[in-house]
């Protein structure tokens, strides 16, 4: 009995001295909500990733949702989102207090939307979604009625930075409360031409980034009944009926893929491919791939036919984005960075990006062959994959079986060591000259001889 007693006296003053710790974990298991994972769609890049180029995952101008609100650096645009709000409201003839309560009634879904939980009260949280979400709408419709004289678009240097804030992953309100806010206000847009938020949205993207996507595709014939009946897995739900685009970095994403269908994936990575330079000279043909979508890459023949690709002052940005909402939401459906990976095999040296330039393949707006390499070898530094496009792990192992074959390779030898610089190639030129002209001495030496018994 008394060994009883001295047990439960024990436990009991366990209890007591751990009572303090006990109340205080408690209460932060209280203040913690679990996430809604299935809802989940707007993250903070991850600081591995994010570490490589912070500036291409932070707003330069403007702040979009909670995660860089109070930015010192962002408040000068708070004014104009405010008169665009202003201006919204009058366009649709809604009350203020209609547009509040229908994000109001969504707060817990939306809250639900940001990977971090969000420190903003109620108000002012529904204030900042309000206001950033009327200003995305407004923004997009200006863009094409094309005011005169409004303070946003009449400066060029200014669209540019919106336009690569509104894309950044970290800068992101969810899909659904754009869609929300519109449907709920109807406005009226320029010449009836849009008739949801994917209309105006698709359309202010085919403006600004189909160009810079997809340089090598007729941009007359990409019109949203094309994108409609060729997208329509990726923007709809199986359903048909509602939406399944979760952001707008996510349409950024669909505008990269390939049109109809997605290809099927093995679980593994391409671990080696030769260098673009390397295959050149190994014989492997490079082709352009006219209207075809960046991914589409394909070798066949000993022909490696490969979409043009533009690289320009912002393409790190919206690639580094795509590539990082993959990782976070997409993790086994990384088809941009797929692509992105291959890039990296070949392109190795400057003289791989010029070997590409040279092909029609590659479009360096930048000028700097060797800041397009180092460019390309950093984007998805630090990135995991685990499996990948099927179709690429059987056009590198083609790749690699022609480059290792022994024909093809020692004639890569031969051409590397012979005829890879212009003095390389006049040495060899003169070597055989001079082997022609000795040759042509010897012989005459002979029948001289030969002519004088």
């Amino acid at each position: 009995m008394k060994e009883m007693e001295l047990q439960e006296n024990g436990s009991i003053e366990k209890e007591n001295e751990n009572k303090d710790l006990i109340i205080h974990m408690e209460a932060m298991l209280e203040s913690v909500e679990l996430p809604l994972v299935s809802r989940c769609c707007i993250y903070k890049v991850p600081q591995k990733i994010r570490k490589v180029n912070e500036e291409a995952y932070t707003p330069n101008i403007v702040s979009i949702g909670p995660f860089h609100y109070g930015n010192k650096r962002l408040e000068s645009m708070e004014e104009l989102k405010l008169r665009y709000l202003k201006s919204f409201l009058e366009r649709t003839q809604k009350e203020l207090g209609d547009c509040i309560g229908c994000i109001k009634k969504s707060e817990e879904n939306i809250r639900s939307c940001y990977s971090e939980t969000i420190k903003q009260r109620s108000d002012e949280f529904v204030r900042i979604v309000l206001t950033d979400a009327c200003f995305i709408i407004e923004y997009f419709l200006r863009s094409l009625e094309w005011p005169q004289e409004d303070p946003l678009l009449s400066k060029p240097w200014l669209r540019c930075d919106v336009k690569l804030d509104l894309i950044l992953l970290e800068n992101q309100l969810p899909w659904f409360v754009l869609e929300e806010l519109f449907n709920l206000t109807e406005p009226s847009c320029f010449n009836g031409e849009v008739s949801s938020f994917f209309d105006v949205a698709f359309h202010y993207f085919r403006v600004h980034f189909l160009q810079s996507i997809l340089p090598g595709v007729d941009s007359s014939k990409f019109t949203i009944n094309y994108f409609n009946k060729h997208y329509q897995q990726y923007i709809m739900k199986p359903d048909q009926v509602g939406m399944q685009l979760h952001n707008l970095t996510d349409l950024l994403r669909v505008f990269y893929l390939p049109p109809d269908r997605l290809p099927k994936r093995e679980k593994e990575i391409v671990k080696h491919l030769y260098s673009a330079s390397q295959l050149v000279e190994a014989g492997v043909k490079l082709h352009v791939g006219q209207d075809k979508s960046a991914p589409e890459l394909q070798f066949a023949k000993g022909v490696l036919t490969i979409p043009i690709f533009e690289v320009c002052h912002w393409t790190e940005i919206l690639i580094r984005n795509v590539v990082a909402f993959e990782q976070c939401h997409f993790p086994f459906q990384t088809y941009i960075t797929d692509y992105i990976m291959l890039l990296d095999f070949l392109i190795d040296t400057s003289q791989d990006v010029d070997t590409l330039v040279d092909k029609g393949i590659m479009i360096n707006t930048l000028g700097d062959s060797s800041a397009v390499a180092n460019m390309v070898n950093n984007l998805c530094l630090n990135v995991v994959q685990e499996n990948i496009n099927g179709g690429y792990i059987f056009s590198c192992r083609k790749l690699n079986r022609f480059y290792e074959d022994p024909s093809h390779k020692y004639k890569a030898i031969f051409i590397h060591d012979y005829f890879s610089t212009p003095w390389k190639i006049t040495s060899f030129i003169a070597a055989i000259v001079l082997l022609v002209l000795t040759l042509i001495q010897a012989i005459c030496s002979v029948i001289s001889l030969f002519n004088q018994k």
